[in-house]
């Protein structure tokens, strides 16, 4: 059994970890109602131009858009992986990445060319340590990620692929349905052909109901590349709330367990003292003998 002293030295550190566990646990907290307002907030907006979208691209006027045309000239396809900048988030990066290794097999076993980008320090990291190639790295998007930072990141996207230098887009995020529920997710971005399809069903024709105002071609060629951007930041906004959450369970957890030890500690720091204190008497009362 260790003495006294040692486990006080111990009860001091585990203290001190645990008041940076709750205080970090308290941050993420705060960080996760701003994300979440966010990234909610945002949702119905990027809902319903995309609906818009659908409803004009099941008609002729988005037939010959280029991003709704499908490309099959390099056999590119480019991989968007959003992780994280910094770490103490549980399993949240750890999911990403197997779930990021599976999409690159697949675009591998169907002898396509990789175009690899990462968002996050955590990814980046990592995709070094295994000696892949990244075309691309970005480590300016953290929790506080604007809508013009990341429209750069998706027009870059939307001229390679209009500019036919890559065939596909796909973008493995954590998608956030609530908090008890969040996942690695991978969404195929580009080409848009899957959403006109399924808007056209949703819609059933509710097009004809309509006069449009510019041209249905004109009002495309604006919401297209709008909904693409959208469609990215929302991507950025479900992994940063996700991440708060991962962190503030991450660091809840840890907490409780700092607690946990504090106690058993404790128990352990009294026996130990009661062992001392026994000790202690049995010395004197073995002195008290030996003078008698």
């Amino acid at each position: 059994m260790a003495n006294s002293r040692e486990i006080i030295k111990r009860l001091k550190s585990v203290g001190n970890i645990r008041k940076i566990t709750r205080t970090m646990e308290m941050i993420a907290t705060a960080k996760f109602k701003k994300a979440f307002d966010r990234a909610v907030g945002s949702r119905p907006y990027s809902d319903k131009i995309s609906q818009m979208v659908g409803m004009l691209a099941s008609g002729d006027s988005g037939s010959d858009h280029p991003l709704l045309q499908v490309n099959s000239d390099t056999g590119k396809t480019l991989l968007l992986v959003i992780t994280a900048n910094r770490g103490l988030c549980g399993g949240y990066i750890g999911n990403i990445l197997r779930r990021t290794n599976k999409e690159i097999e697949a675009i591998k076993s169907d002898n396509e060319i990789l175009n690899l980008r990462v968002s996050g320090k955590k990814g980046l990291q990592y995709f070094k340590f295994i000696n892949t190639e990244v075309e691309e790295g970005y480590q300016q998007f953290d929790d506080k990620t604007s809508y013009k930072e990341v429209e750069e990141l998706a027009d870059d996207i939307i001229s390679l692929y209009t500019q036919k230098k890559i065939d596909k887009v796909k973008v493995v995020y954590t998608r956030f349905e609530s908090a008890s529920k969040y996942y690695a997710h991978t969404v195929n971005l580009l080409p848009l052909t899957d959403l006109a399809g399924e808007e056209t069903e949703k819609t059933d024709g509710m097009n004809d109901d309509y006069i449009f105002s510019p041209s249905g071609e004109e009002i495309l060629n604006e919401l297209i590349p709008t909904m693409v951007r959208l469609n990215v930041y929302q991507c950025f906004l479900d992994a940063i709330v996700s991440e708060q959450v991962a962190r503030m369970s991450a660091m809840k957890a840890a907490t409780d367990n700092a607690e946990e030890m504090i106690k058993s500690l404790g128990q352990l720091y009294n026996r130990a003292r009661q062992s001392q204190i026994t000790g202690e008497l049995l010395d004197i009362m073995g002195g008290v003998e030996a003078m008698k």
